[in-house]
């Protein structure tokens, strides 16, 4: 008879060991392999592509701690879009993965404002006026020499009649150089402010021509603009010196992020001028108190019907509160810059927004209180009243003209 072959008994205490040293072996085998044959796994919730872990958005991390905000920040480097003074940073992650992040602290979807779509009425090469009726009726045209207004907008195309002091861009992760425009809607209200007729000029003329243009893109082609995109625009216009922010865009509520920057900007001397909105009610940060609210007028000094409102009968006259209207503007019928090396008539309070502070930056008296104060003077007592009697919904104090 064949003798059987002897059977290893694995539960032995020296088989045990034999099996131990086998997968060892076999680990230490499979470990030089995968060094060799490297494998890129996307790590779970923070792919930067959509397909890869849902859809992207962009959120805010405010860390409980400065150690989980460094941890943080290192394992989203490639995703950050802004860091701020607080802590706090912006990236942009798939939604899948915001659960997992609060480990760091408190995460927030970042809110998105929009421009208006102004009424288009024409375009033509050649300006109908060098000096707009808009232009006229503020008695603008002229000034505005060592005062620094920052357009934030969709950015502000090369143009003829514009002198660009600033170009920049925080719509890419973080700051960056350019401010090209594919929307129109920024070098519009760049025009109203500071066109300055161009070289030979034959061209157009803004309210304040000798006024320093800053362009800083907030706002993508489509007219979209991330909270943290503008908050980043504020903070850049300030600590560079910027006198004046104009914000021709808006939301239905408030957004602490550009809440926090506008705080900022007041405190160290920015004076900020918003349009109130074309649909009904005012908009954000325009309603903010500490912001020039801007509301459109027409050559007649009608207001038309889809100019935003304020509540100023409800609060204290001739003050400014939370969701006032301040001033009535030109906003129907403007001519201005177009980002073809063009002109083209608009209307919206996006067009109302930039005469103000055009005439801010001509009549500047030395501070953006004074500046503010003298607006509202010279808008309640050196003018006709407009809209209904009084500190109105739609008018405010009325319109401010230069008169000398």
């Amino acid at each position: 008879m064949r003798q059987l072959r002897e059977t290893r008994n694995y539960d032995s205490l020296n088989g045990k060991w034999l099996y131990a040293a086998f997968l060892i072996i076999v680990l230490a085998f499979g470990g030089v392999w995968l060094s060799n044959h490297a494998v890129n796994l996307p790590i779970s919730g923070y792919a930067t592509s959509a397909s890869a872990a849902g859809p992207l958005e962009r959120v805010l991390i405010v860390p409980s701690n400065a150690a989980l905000g460094a941890d943080a920040k290192a394992l989203l480097s490639d995703k950050i879009e802004h860091e701020f003074s607080d802590g706090s940073f912006t990236a942009e992650i798939a939604s899948s993965s915001k659960t997992e992040l609060k480990r760091f602290g408190e995460v927030k979807t970042v809110p998105q404002l929009h421009i208006s779509q102004p009424q288009n009425e024409g375009t033509t090469c050649t300006p109908s006026a060098q000096n707009p009726w808009s232009v006229a009726k503020l008695g603008g045209g002229s000034g505005g020499a060592g005062i620094n207004i920052a357009i934030l907008d969709t950015g502000v195309a090369k143009h003829s009649d514009l002198s660009i002091a600033v170009c920049k861009d925080t719509t890419k992760k973080r700051l960056s150089d350019g401010c090209n425009d594919q929307n129109g809607h920024g070098t519009h209200v760049a025009g109203i402010a500071a066109a300055n007729g161009g070289s030979d000029g034959n061209g157009i003329y803004g309210v304040a021509p000798d006024a320093g243009l800053w362009a800083i893109k907030v706002c993508k082609a489509d007219g979209t603009c991330y909270a943290d995109d503008v908050a980043e625009g504020i903070y850049y216009a300030v600590n560079n010196g910027a006198n004046i922010i104009l914000m021709s865009f808006g939301a239905d509520s408030d957004v602490p992020l550009i809440r926090s920057a506008i705080d900022y900007g007041v405190q160290h001397g920015a004076l900020f001028v918003a349009a109130a909105g074309d649909d009904g009610s005012i908009d954000w940060p325009a309603a903010n108190f500490k912001v020039i609210a801007v509301g459109a007028l027409d050559s007649s000094n009608a207001i038309p019907s889809w100019s935003s409102r304020g509540i100023n009968s409800l609060t204290i006259p001739y003050s400014v509160e939370e969701r006032d209207i301040e001033f009535a503007a030109p906003g129907v019928g403007i001519e201005s810059t177009w980002n073809d090396g063009c002109y083209r008539t608009l209307s919206s309070t996006s067009m109302a927004a930039p005469h103000i502070a055009g005439l801010a930056a001509k009549l500047w008296q030395g501070s953006a209180a004074a500046t503010r104060d003298y607006l509202q003077y010279i808008a309640r007592y050196n003018y006709a009243d407009i809209g209904d009697a009084g500190d109105d919904n739609a008018a405010g104090f009325g319109l401010p003209v230069a008169t000398a």
